[in-house]
């Protein structure tokens, strides 16, 4: 019998909001590379006269049923990169705008990751700073269908990419790119786009040089800025008022202290609400409390691990494991590796 609450979280992808740029870059390459247009929207049942509407939203199931015809028509090279590639920060609107206003590299990065819930829905992103490296990881937040999990990741990761060429003057050594699905038959066309790339790593991350933080910015505008941060304080707002933000508060608080991880009750005082009401409401985005704690462990047994300084015993218990074993089968069912053998694969990647 099937779990109702599992069959809830599983579906609510369906729901996430999808910005229409998405789907409109996906159609104009598949009309570049010879696509029937007409049967991929005939296929699709997409809703043809959503693209014509400004700043228009689509639901993620009409997203992916596209993407799959579109695939279906023209096929998969790494059409996800590609996708990436043509979406600089001048594409994501106010948050754009406002990445491109910003002074430094470093007030870039903080704004994207200040307000990521206005691009990035069904992505969690947490940062880390282990020389040389400043870290992005992402982390889904629902269970995407295949193949759009993969998919999601090459737009995103690329999208990073040409963002940084945008924005300062960097090379592809300055640039790493990481993803934990296995090596794609069109790696090389990927390698040749997007520089130095590695497959079946245990995270998926996009890394970039720390020195590139002090880089001043060229189209740095303090008025414009302004102007972009009101408006995504708006967007912000908008959001606050619908069912799809709780997660994201609960996985900015969920960080480790003198007592370890917060409990239930203690995340639920921390948002004035009743551990019941937080259970709920949580539920009712497609997740749980457990799921939210294991990703912040993910998320800082890696951060703990990139610092060579300490040792995995030092590690486990810092993150609450009184037996080393413990941390070890966690982690490993969190990569598919073990800390130990997470660090050869870094170290690897540096070569």
């Amino acid at each position: 019998m099937t779990d109702p609450k599992s069959s809830k979280r599983e579906s609510f992808w369906r729901q996430l909001p999808v910005q229409s740029i998405y789907p409109q870059t996906y159609l104009n390459i598949a009309q570049e590379r010879g696509g029937n247009i007409e049967r991929i929207f005939a296929r699709s049942s997409f809703p043809q006269e959503i693209l014509q509407r400004q700043n228009a939203e689509i639901n993620f199931l009409q997203m992916h049923d596209l993407v799959q015809c579109v695939l279906d028509e023209v096929g998969n090279d790494g059409i996800g990169i590609e996708v990436g590639l043509r979406l600089p920060p001048t594409a994501f609107g106010n948050l754009g705008y406002a990445i491109l206003c910003s002074a430094t590299m470093q007030d870039a990065v903080a704004l994207c990751a200040r307000y990521w819930y206005l691009l990035g829905r069904g992505l969690s992103i947490s940062q880390q700073h282990t020389d040389p490296f400043y870290i992005i990881d992402l982390t889904p937040t629902v269970p995407f269908p295949k193949p759009m999990t993969h998919l999601v990741f090459e737009s995103t990761m690329a999208s990073f990419y040409r963002g940084f060429q945008v924005l300062v003057d960097c090379t592809d050594d300055d640039m790493e790119i990481w993803f934990a699905a296995p090596r794609p038959d069109y790696a090389d066309k990927v390698e040749a786009k997007i520089g130095c790339v590695h497959y079946g790593m245990p995270a998926n991350q996009f890394r970039f040089r720390s020195e590139l933080l002090s880089r001043s910015l060229a189209m740095h505008n303090p008025i414009g800025l302004k102007f972009a941060l009101e408006q995504c304080a708006r967007e912000e707002a908008m959001i606050e008022k619908s069912s799809f933000k709780l997660r994201e508060k609960v996985q900015q608080q969920m960080v480790f202290g003198r007592e370890g991880y917060p409990t239930l009750q203690d995340m639920s005082n921390q948002l004035n609400m009743t551990s019941r009401t937080l259970r709920r409401r949580l539920e009712s985005e497609g997740t749980n409390f457990k799921n939210l704690l294991e990703e912040a462990k993910r998320r800082d047994a890696i951060q703990l691990l990139d610092d060579d300084k300490m040792e995995i015993q030092q590690i486990a218990t810092l993150l609450g494991y009184q037996d080393p074993a413990n941390f070890t089968r966690a982690f490993r069912q969190w990569t598919g590796q073990t800390p130990s053998q997470y660090r050869t694969t870094r170290d690897q990647s540096r070569l």
